[in-house]
């Protein structure tokens, strides 16, 4: 019997009292729970199903069952205009106690002494996948509890593979060989979005040939090397030659309305399985590997809590941000939500779904974008001259070169 939400609540709810009763001495938690009060202000955002106010309401009740002194003020925030709205409140003095993050905020906030460390938080932390944290690092310090992971899986159309007569690539060469027979059998061989992050993109295949974005020191550009210039002439081939749909290298098309959603596309880079098969049937779908070159790596994204230091009831902050990294809590919100979970010890919550379960096996490979405080500058630098690439038949060295000179600029403005 598939479980409702009410029912999944309930049940979350008997399970963290347990987890919460067992754990409330450890990870720094204090003697007697009660001698914490204030009011959280909680900035969340709508993920996925948890996409409103009371749906956080049983979970805030049963964190009071131990925090009784402790309000939970729950701030439903829309994603769009996100960064306006942070730095409106931190400039007006009101920011959030604890928010929700993705790992390209936290370089950002913290060089700026904004984040609380979370280093001490839990004593738990290597229950939790390697990459989900190194994504919540900054300067050698924790600043975010990992709540949730996503990988932009690859896979493969199983009835393009039956046309084309071939095996669902891993590797480029593999894919270079299989291109021109989905093509011949009436498929696109892959897909590139040009006009998408460049974590999803053009990085993924700098990171598989071995490349890097920035110096190891974040000081100046590094992409502009061999590994980039063969990332880039890789993802050249695919366009020059037909092998990918042209639409997405100029329009961030719906699903629904592109290639990849109407079943014609062989080999999938990338993708969020929950979304695409309420699109594509899922017997379609064959999950492959991350693409493998001189590295194996796939895109993706970790979702967490974070805490900032100006919040005037720290003790009260970290309590709820340790009930919200509890394995009861990480399992309920992943299960009902569709998202990965970062703990090792949750890898077999989706032992019903394999294809979700193939995923998870492969979240050691997932990088979720560049580190630094100008990231998303960064990108916004770098993509036009990508597109002058695919676009404008400019060569990749020279594009590269060009985009050099301009993130190191950038960099140099500090």
């Amino acid at each position: 019997m598939k479980r409702t939400p009410t029912m999944k609540l309930l049940s979350a709810a008997a399970a963290l009292a347990l987890t919460m009763t067992a754990c409330s001495t450890d990870s720094g938690a204090p003697a007697d729970p009660e001698d914490v009060s204030g009011t959280v202000v909680f900035w969340t955002y709508p993920l996925g199903e948890a996409d409103s106010a009371s749906w956080w309401k049983p979970y805030v009740e049963e964190f009071n069952k131990e925090y009784p002194n402790v309000e939970v003020e729950v701030v439903l925030q829309p994603f769009g205009n996100r960064e306006d709205a942070l730095t409106t409140a931190i400039a007006g003095n009101n920011a959030p106690d604890v928010v929700y993050f993705n790992p390209d905020f936290i370089p950002r906030y913290a060089e700026e002494d904004l984040l609380m460390p979370l280093d001490d938080l839990r004593d738990d932390w290597d229950d939790f996948v390697p990459s989900s944290l190194e994504s919540m690092t900054w300067d050698d310090t924790l600043y975010g509890a990992p709540l949730l992971m996503q990988i932009q899986q690859p896979y493969c159309n199983t009835e393009a593979l039956a046309a084309a007569k071939v095996e669902c690539p891993t590797t480029w060469d593999e894919w270079r060989e299989a291109a021109p027979k989905f093509k011949e059998a009436g498929y696109y061989a892959g897909e590139y979005n040009a006009v998408s992050t460049l974590n999803h993109g053009f990085y993924v295949y700098l990171w598989q040939a071995g490349g890097e974005v920035l110096s190891d020191d974040l000081q100046s550009a590094a992409f502009n090397s061999p590994a980039g210039v063969e990332a880039l002439t890789f993802i050249k081939e695919m366009v020059d030659k037909d092998w990918v749909p042209k639409e997405p290298l100029t329009v961030l098309e719906p699903l629904e309305q592109s290639a990849v959603g109407r079943a014609e596309v062989g080999y999938v880079p990338g993708s969020q399985l929950i979304s695409t098969r309420a699109v594509v049937d899922p017997d379609l779908i064959e999950v492959a590997p991350p693409m493998k070159h001189r590295e194996q790596v796939a895109s993706g994204s970790v979702g967490a809590w974070s805490i900032f230091e100006t919040t005037e009831v720290p003790e009260a902050a970290k309590a709820w941000v340790r009930f919200l990294s509890e394995p009861a809590f990480i399992e309920e919100f992943n299960d009902f939500t569709g998202y990965l979970p970062p703990r090792e010890s949750l890898n077999d919550m989706f032992a019903d779904d394999p294809q979700i379960a193939d995923s998870m096996e492969y979240l050691d490979t997932v990088r979720a974008g560049v580190m630094h405080p100008k990231a998303r500058e960064i990108i916004d630098t770098i993509r036009p001259h990508i597109q002058s690439v695919l676009l404008e038949g400019v060569a990749p060295k020279d594009a590269l070169a060009a985009a050099e000179k301009q993130v190191d600029d950038l960099l140099a403005r500090g």
